[in-house]
Formats: structure tokens, sequence, C-alpha cells
């Protein structure tokens, strides 16, 4: 789940449609970074997947009993989220190979440093599970696994900006992930930060990014209070509150 904490409320975002909307968004991007590719619809379908695991977590969400708040993706407990990864990117194994392995080293990279014992089981087994799929894609070497990986990344990234930051946010107030930029190291890019800006309450420029026409995507978000969820509690009142959907558009602009 992400998590917006207002004065009076919770925002709450389901992974798996951020993770569509990330799809939506480098749609938009594909003859740029994927033009003749021909793995872009693994690539896209991964893009699009890769927070699959979450999918039925979130539709319950979890209390954090210690700091009075809804767990959000970036505090869950981190034994759990291996059961919830595993389960996403089986799922994803299930129809598209490529496309898991993709998932499953974007999730390596969040737990690598990690060294309980679940999380070392985890990864041995993700590793062995990407070694295992990329045997049957030969043509695809170290750098151009890469090169997917980090456009998993940076849709990953460039869809948390407006989900974590409050539209119309001024620079000094975004999200501590993106105090410096939105990161990206696509090779076609010569920086590792995007600057990104809200222009108005739904419109975001990026700068330094191709060019492309202005689009616009669905953000569906759920505004739960903070007084009703101690008197219903937060899985009932989670599930009888009705979604909110923002229209928000990109602009991209020269440096």
């Amino acid at each position: 789940m992400i998590i917006r904490e207002q004065k009076e409320s919770f925002i709450m975002i389901e992974q798996h449609h951020h993770a569509h909307i990330s799809k939506e968004i480098i749609a938009h991007w594909k003859d740029h970074f994927l033009k003749n590719d021909k793995m872009i619809n693994s690539v896209l379908y991964a893009i699009q997947m890769h927070d699959y695991g979450w999918n039925f977590f979130d539709k319950q969400p979890f209390w954090n009993d210690k700091i009075n708040k809804p767990y959000s993706f970036i505090d869950f407990p981190i034994v759990p989220k291996t059961v919830l990864y595993t389960e996403g990117v089986n799922k994803v194994e299930e129809k598209d190979p490529y496309a898991a392995a993709l998932c499953s080293a974007h999730y390596i990279n969040f737990m690598k440093n990690d060294e309980t014992d679940e999380v070392i089981f985890y990864l041995n087994h993700e590793r062995n599970r990407i070694k295992r799929i990329l045997k049957h894609y030969p043509h695809i070497t170290s750098e151009i696994f890469d090169d997917h990986l980090s456009l998993l990344k940076f849709a990953d990234n460039i869809s948390l900006f407006i989900c974590l930051n409050e539209p119309g946010t001024s620079k000094d107030n975004h999200h501590y992930f993106f105090k410096n930029g939105i990161p990206i190291s696509i090779q076609m890019i010569k920086t590792n930060l995007i600057d990104a800006k809200w222009i108005s309450k739904d419109t975001v420029a990026l700068i330094g990014l191709p060019q492309v026409p202005s689009f616009s995507v669905l953000l569906k978000q759920k505004r739960l209070t903070k007084q009703e969820i101690f008197k219903k509690g937060l899985v009932d009142l989670y599930q009888t509150t009705s979604d909110e959907h923002l229209i928000l558009n990109f602009i991209t602009q020269e440096n």
C-alpha cells in the first residue's frame, strides 16, 4: 500500500494500481526506449505486473500499531514481503517468464543487504529463478537485461512520484525519495536524475526526457479519515470506502 498522511486522513493507493500507471506512463516512451526491441511486450508486462504480489494484501490493509498508521510498502515487515514478492513473481512467470525475471531482479535490489535468514533464503531462490529463466533467452546479454531492468525501475519511480506527493506540492515539500529528482539509469539518458515538478494541482512537468505529446493517467485512491478508522476499524472502513478518481497530466520540457 502507498500511503500519504494528511492532517485528518490517510490517502491510500494500492500497489498493483500504481504499477498499471507505471506501464501507462512508459508506453508513451516505448518508441524511444524500446524501439525495435524484440522483448518490448515482456518489458511492458513486467512494468505492469511488478507489484502484483501486493494485490490481495492491499485489499485488506494492515495496521502498524507501533506508529498508529496503516502499514505502507516502505515500513511493511520484510519477512511477509518475501511471501508476497514470491507469489507475485510466480504469477507473472505463468504468463511471461522473461517479465518474471525482471520483476524478481527488481525485488532483489530492495532486499540484497538484509541478512535475515528468511530473506537470504528468498534471495537465493530468486537468483536461481533468474538464472533458470535466462537460460531460455540466450540472445539477452547482461547489458540488455540491465537496460530493461533500469526501465522498470524508472517506471516504478515516476509513478511513485505522483502517488507519494500531494498534487500541486512544491519541490521543497516533495517526498524524501524525490528531493533531488526522479532517479533514472537508462543509457540513452545522460543523467542520473530527471527533474519533475508540479505546475498545477493536476499537471506534472518532466524535464530532460525525450519529447512526447502531453498525456493523462487515472489515479485511483481512497481517503480514510483517522476518526472513522478508530470507530470502524481499518479493514472494514477500507473495504466500504469508494475510490476517488484523479486525472493527472504529464508534459515534457527541455532542460
